[in-house]
């Protein structure tokens, strides 16, 4: 009984840094034993200037972390990054959202200038197993995860375990195709749903819309086209704007399609939808699910829940935490 008070006061007494790296922004929090997040800061993540400047980035952060959190131990640093991983030498082999970063070794990289463990996971399935851990899906044995953001990440969880598939690639849910001849991807194909349900793809099919009579109070919005943001489509979205209220209904349409393949495949009890744009689910998801629901079977279809994020902004930094405090999941 003594020796357990110990190894719970040690418990008690770690900590792990959880590290969510996107397209758009680097979130990088401190993490407790029990998945309370203890501190977060969140920066630009300067992909587009280099794999240079985003570790630079990445150190500078983890250090500012640490620093502040006082009469804790550190004992690992967990990164959820966006594409395919190679788990064992932590290798990212292909990201079509970190345009040069393939075959780039981070995990080693990052281990010559940090002093301790270092765990690297596909950033979706890191968001998975936060949302399994302390999230929506807690107390879930059969689940998938999506992360609608710069792209669009996939996560699955089976009779409880994540589920990597044979090469470690499974879950990748954005590059379902919903259009056979659509939208050319940035994983090579066209069509992906990535390119559609994303906060850049909504942000894409606004600017092909620019011509439409009714996207005149978006454009003026934005100061025109190069200023459209998603989160300006949604907040016009709430306001009842025709133009901005269609987006979504498309976006949800697509969404519904992706989810209806998944719940087909999978028969599993909960889809949580997170990401950035999970913040505006209130304008998609109702939909999504009505779309889902006539396209899958019956009784999978309505067995299934379909619920935003518990976590929101902070699941990629949790999961992250979580793969540090286990030691790592396979």
């Amino acid at each position: 009984r003594a020796k357990f008070k110990i190894l719970q006061r040690e418990t008690l007494l770690k900590y792990v840094i959880g590290v969510d790296i996107g397209g758009t922004n680097l979130k990088v929090g401190a993490v407790s034993a029990t998945g309370e997040l203890l501190f977060r800061t969140e920066v630009p993540s300067s992909v587009k200037e280099g794999k240079d400047a985003t570790l630079k980035k990445i150190l500078n952060t983890i250090e500012e972390v640490r620093h502040r959190i006082k009469g804790k131990r550190l004992a690992g640093i967990g990164m959820g990054v966006p594409g395919i991983i190679d788990m064992e030498t932590g290798t990212i082999i292909q990201s079509p959202n970190l345009n040069g970063w393939a075959g780039f070794k981070i995990k080693d990289t990052l281990a010559d200038k940090l002093a301790w463990p270092i765990y690297i996971e596909n950033d979706a399935n890191a968001f998975t197993l936060g949302e399994g851990w302390v999230g929506a899906a807690s107390g879930i044995k059969n689940f998938c995860c999506l992360t609608l953001g710069t792209g669009v990440g996939g996560g699955i969880v089976l009779d409880g375990n994540m589920w990597r598939g044979v090469n470690g690639t499974a879950g990748e849910a954005g590059h379902i195709t919903v259009e056979p001849d659509g939208v050319p991807c940035g994983c090579g194909a066209k069509g992906c749903l990535e390119r559609y349900v994303s906060a850049t793809g909504l942000v894409r099919m606004a600017r092909e819309g620019k011509d439409d009579k009714m996207a005149g109070p978006l454009l003026n919005k934005c100061g025109g086209i190069d200023g459209i943001s998603a989160m300006t489509i949604a907040s016009l979205a709430r306001e009842g704007d025709p133009f901005c209220m269609e987006l979504f209904r498309r976006l949800a349409r697509y969404l519904g399609i992706g989810m209806a393949d998944i719940v087909n495949l999978l028969n599993i009890e909960m889809i949580v939808i997170g990401g950035g744009l999970s913040n505006a689910s209130d304008l998609f998801l109702g939909l999504a699910r009505d779309e889902m629901l006539k396209r899958s079977f019956k009784v999978p279809g309505h067995h299934v829940t379909v619920v935003s994020s518990k976590l929101g902004d902070d699941g990629g930094i949790i999961g992250a935490a979580f793969i540090a405090l286990t030691g790592g999941i396979r």
